[in-house]
């Protein structure tokens, strides 16, 4: 069986490698350069606590890892199914649900856990969770169908611009930013490109945020920043991070590229990956000339994408 690698927020901080030892499985990309290393999900290798406390919960954590396998099956249901990549955002509330069980916040919550028949319930929560995301799925797939019609009718088509613009969303959290971006690439013509933990549609908030354009804008999913760059270049994309480093041009007095161009943004906080940012061709950033050095993510890549706009239009 495989093991379940928990941790709350969806990945966790290295502060004192000393204290704790990992062990991750061959498929997963242990980036060097990161600020913080992403849980593979729910196929990789529990991590291996020191200290005799935490050496006792964490077997604990791998019989309740187990017990949940052997109940999720009598609903037809993996760990592989709800982590398979592209990672389906439709299926986060399930795979949040099993690592509550697994690796329980608090001590209330490992109190609950570990109650008689608990691994049943949360594999009926589980399997309710995933037939949720599959009606939802079902009823993106009708929408996105219905807003076809709407433009065949209508006479209303996506115009990518041209040469081809592309935003790459590396690991961005805020399902607001990201459908405040999925409105601005409607109205320029970019497609885009969800990365990592990048929330996408048909996830509801997502939706609601982006209207019809999340079923407008083209959109494509990888791994990791630095995944979409390769494939990127690779196609013969100039690929591009707006970001604010040492040797970053002034994006209002770049001249862009003629050919196909890809812009990349990153998470909220620590901004693009590193692996990303070396494996770009280019770094930009917006200059500032007030208090603050940074914009939101959503204000900053809308203005990138208009100033590409604006530059291929003359």
């Amino acid at each position: 069986m495989n093991t379940l690698v928990v941790h709350p927020k969806g990945h966790f901080r290295l502060p004192h490698v000393s204290r704790c030892a990992l062990a991750l499985p061959p498929r997963v990309p242990v980036q060097a350069d990161a600020r913080r290393i992403p849980v593979a999900g729910l196929c990789a290798t529990f991590p291996l606590i020191a200290g005799r406390a935490r050496t006792r919960r964490s077997a604990t954590a791998e019989s309740r890892n187990q017990a949940l396998q052997f109940e999720l099956l009598k609903h037809g249901i993996t760990f592989e199914d709800l982590d398979r990549p592209p990672h389906d955002p439709l299926l986060y509330p399930a795979v949040r649900c099993c690592k509550a069980f697994v690796c329980p916040s608090n001590k209330h919550a490992l109190e609950v856990a570990c109650r008689p028949g608990r691994a049943v319930q949360v594999a009926n929560d589980v399997a309710r969770l995933v037939r949720d995301a599959q009606k939802a799925s079902a009823a993106w797939t009708e929408r996105k169908e219905a807003q076809k019609n709407i433009q065949d009718t209508e006479r209303i088509t996506f115009k990518p611009l041209t040469p081809p613009l592309i935003l790459v969303l590396d690991c961005i959290r805020s399902t607001r930013n990201v459908g405040s971006l999925l409105r601005s690439c409607a109205l320029v013509g970019a497609s885009v490109v969800f990365c990592g933990i990048t929330p996408a549609p048909p996830m509801p908030a997502v939706l609601k945020s982006a209207g019809e354009a999340a079923a407008l804008v083209p959109s494509s999913f990888a791994v990791s920043g630095k995944d979409a760059v390769l494939r990127l270049q690779r196609e013969g994309f100039q690929v591009w991070a707006l970001e604010t480093t040492s040797h970053a041009k002034e994006l209002e007095t770049t001249e862009f590229p003629d050919g196909p161009l890809a812009l990349v943004l990153g998470h909220e906080s620590y901004g693009v990956s590193a692996s990303a940012l070396k494996a770009c061709d280019e770094h930009v950033c917006i200059t500032t000339v007030g208090i603050k050095n940074s914009l939101n993510v959503a204000v900053a890549g809308s203005i990138a994408l208009f100033e590409v706009a604006e530059q291929r239009s003359q």
